[in-house]
């Protein structure tokens, strides 16, 4: 482990043509989305994916500078209100429509749910449940001209997020995206253009029962893989590791994508996840050897990466075995990514025949260097 020096979201208007919307998506028009033939090497790393999740709140600012380093911004969160889809909270909807305008090539999803969101359970758990999700869903993405549809009902079945959960919730999740992916095949059938249907899921190989991942690999067109958060408790451990870093800390980005490719999920529609933000614990005491140290509390808080790197305070690191950057601060220990972690990131969705990598979340990026690593290391 080496000290490094660090560097310092009524309707739109898209303009591209429906055939390349479609070669570009990978979709058909019909019941389900059909694999393209396997490219050549050189031709599959241009064709990785790069996607952020842009969280609504106001004032919100979306570079054009980065614009050329995006492919598809995840505009987050939707919610559910009595059942239905909801965007009457949004704040900055208008800025990121503007965006969106300005830069067509740019896919536009608009994500549903997010952590602690309540609603999917009780809204999957019957036909007509399912049906009022999907008008609505397909309503506010008509209305607001999205393009792809981002369910993160991220833990089905799980109650850890203070969430409704049915002992069903398995086949109801499988149910929901089934209805949608026909909601959405029949607006493409009505104008041409091809929609997307992603989910996102927690990468902690454990939640894998919960969901029956050769179904909804099938339905899907893209799995937004949140490798990051795998951090433990009461142990300065990586949260974003692209490697296990020790047999008693297994989880790791590595682990998720093996155990959800051999459950049935495609590796072809994985998008690996990227934090743009750090997890920091609180040491039991200072150390020459942070990682895997006691701390005194969980990782808990969490700062961006652009407050981090510009805090001189912070002397900064990278574990070799994990892939993972860290940076120390007296008792204070950070773990997030970097351009070199996501380097490696990005190198790995290669070799490994993923979609792509996505982030979270586009706010704590720092002068674009994050999103820019991202794109660079899937060409390179």
């Amino acid at each position: 482990m080496k000290p490094i020096k660090l560097s310092s979201r009524k309707r739109f208007f898209l303009r591209s043509l429906t055939m390349a919307t479609a070669m570009w998506l990978g979709l058909t028009l019909g019941d389900t989305p059909v694999s393209a033939p396997e490219p050549a090497a050189a031709e599959e790393r241009q064709h990785k994916r790069t996607a952020a999740y842009v969280f609504d709140r106001a004032g919100l600012i979306l570079r054009d500078d980065d614009a050329a380093n995006i492919d598809q911004l995840n505009f987050s969160f939707a919610l559910i209100r009595n059942g239905a889809v909801n965007g009457d909270h949004w704040l900055s909807i208008a800025t990121f429509r503007s965006y969106i305008e300005k830069h067509p090539h740019i896919l536009p999803v608009l994500s549903v749910g997010g952590w602690g969101a309540d609603g999917f359970s009780q809204a999957a758990a019957t036909e007509a449940g399912r049906a009022r999700f999907v008008e609505s869903a397909l309503a506010l993405m008509e209305e607001h001209g999205f393009l792809g549809l981002d369910i993160d009902w991220e833990y089905p079945g799980s109650s850890a997020a203070g969430i409704a959960t049915n002992p069903n919730d398995r086949e109801h999740y499988t149910l929901l995206l089934k209805a949608l992916r026909q909601g959405l095949n029949a607006l493409t059938a009505q104008d041409g253009k091809p929609r997307l249907l992603a989910i996102a899921l927690g990468a902690d190989p454990s939640l894998i029962s919960n969901i029956d991942c050769s179904a909804v690999g099938s339905i899907v067109d893209q799995i937004n893989l949140m490798t990051y958060d795998l951090h433990s408790r009461k142990t300065a451990s990586h949260h974003t590791p692209l490697y296990s870093a020790s047999e008693s800390y297994p989880l790791s980005a590595d682990r998720a994508v093996q155990a959800f490719a051999a459950a049935g999920i495609p590796k072809s529609k994985i998008m690996l996840g990227a934090a743009f933000y750090a997890r920091i614990y609180t040491l039991a005491s200072a150390t020459d050897t942070p990682v895997f140290a006691t701390a005194s509390d969980n990782g808990s808080k969490s700062v961006q990466y652009r407050a981090l790197v510009t805090d001189d305070s912070w002397r900064h690191y990278f574990d070799e075995q994990a892939k993972a950057a860290y940076s120390v601060s007296g008792k204070r220990f950070a773990t997030y990514d970097n351009p070199l972690s996501i380097s490696y990131k990005g190198a790995y969705a290669i070799e490994n025949s993923l979609m792509g990598l996505m982030c979270w979340e586009y706010g704590g990026d720092h002068d674009g260097e994050l999103l820019s690593a991202m794109r660079e290391s899937l060409q390179n």
